[in-house]
């Protein structure tokens, strides 16, 4: 029982930060985030749209299962081969953190996701993003990322 307390502990210990963060935002954070948001849900939907309406032309971003940096042509493609061959079932967002300076946002979150593969296999994973949008127009797109699912245990 004493060790299932500590473990409650330590588990609302670790949230709190990430819970004060989320509360006091401004309202341009809470814009950002609300876009974030938009954008995995959309990618979850399979509605590919989200790559032209969210996406800078000059994106470079890198997920940790790449070899190096990718432009929007390559998102787009990834993007159309991952809905062909997995869907996800489940995700939750959990913001870290975020600072906004100028038309620059910066947002660090992590993620748990539920995916089913072509072959009906489940799996569960977690990981990390450093977003990075730029403000043009109006409207905040995404330029810069670099992250992806934790490594396998």
């Amino acid at each position: 029982m004493r060790n299932a307390r500590t473990w409650l502990a330590m588990f609302c210990l670790m949230l709190l930060p990430t819970l004060a963060a989320a509360q006091t935002w401004t309202a341009e954070q809470q814009e950002v985030w609300k876009l974030e948001e938009q954008q995995w849900q959309m990618s979850k939907d399979k509605d590919l749209s989200w790559i032209d309406k969210m996406v800078h032309p000059n994106i470079s971003y890198w997920d940790v299962d790449q070899p190096g940096p990718q432009n929007k042509a390559s998102l787009q493609r990834w993007n159309r081969f991952n809905n062909a061959n997995a869907t996800v079932l489940e995700q939750e967002l959990f913001p870290i953190s975020m600072t906004i300076t100028g038309n620059i946002a910066v947002v660090q979150y992590r993620y748990s996701v539920a995916r089913e593969n072509y072959k009906k296999e489940r799996e569960t994973a977690t990981g990390r993003y450093t977003d990075v949008l730029v403000k043009e127009g109006g409207r905040w797109l995404f330029i810069a990322w670099s992250g992806g699912d934790d490594a396998k245990k």
